[in-house]
């Protein structure tokens, strides 16, 4: 009789320490979509404008609709990703963006580059 409680202690032990390892990982951050129309759009508005806004009086390549901007997703990541002092840097002339700012590109890139 011995012999079988401690069997039944071990189990019923083992199988709490594996249902608390599988709650545990449960347990992971949802994964915010970034989109064209919520986030991406308000940051060009606000940095590219007006030389990449056509109805600002913008003439480069315009990034005012989603579909224009989408083509041009992947520069628009690395070149606001180089130094101020590299050819091709953007925003032209003013200052690098914010490191969220350069994020919200990003991941806006590698989610897929949604637009709302």
């Amino acid at each position: 009789m011995k012999k079988i409680s401690i069997v039944l202690i071990t189990f019923t032990v083992m199988l709490f320490a594996a249902c608390a390892k599988k709650n545990s990982g449960t347990a992971k951050s949802k994964v915010v979509p970034v989109t064209y129309t919520t986030d991406v759009m308000p940051l060009l508005q606000a940095k590219c404008s007006p030389c990449h806004i056509p109805s600002k009086g913008g003439k480069k390549a315009s990034f005012e609709t989603y579909e224009s901007a989408k083509k041009y997703g992947n520069d628009i990541l690395a070149r606001v990703q180089l130094n101020p002092t590299d050819r091709g840097f953007m925003p032209m002339r003013h200052d690098k963006l914010a490191e969220a700012e350069i994020t919200i590109i990003k991941n806006w890139n590698e989610q897929g580059l949604l637009e709302k």
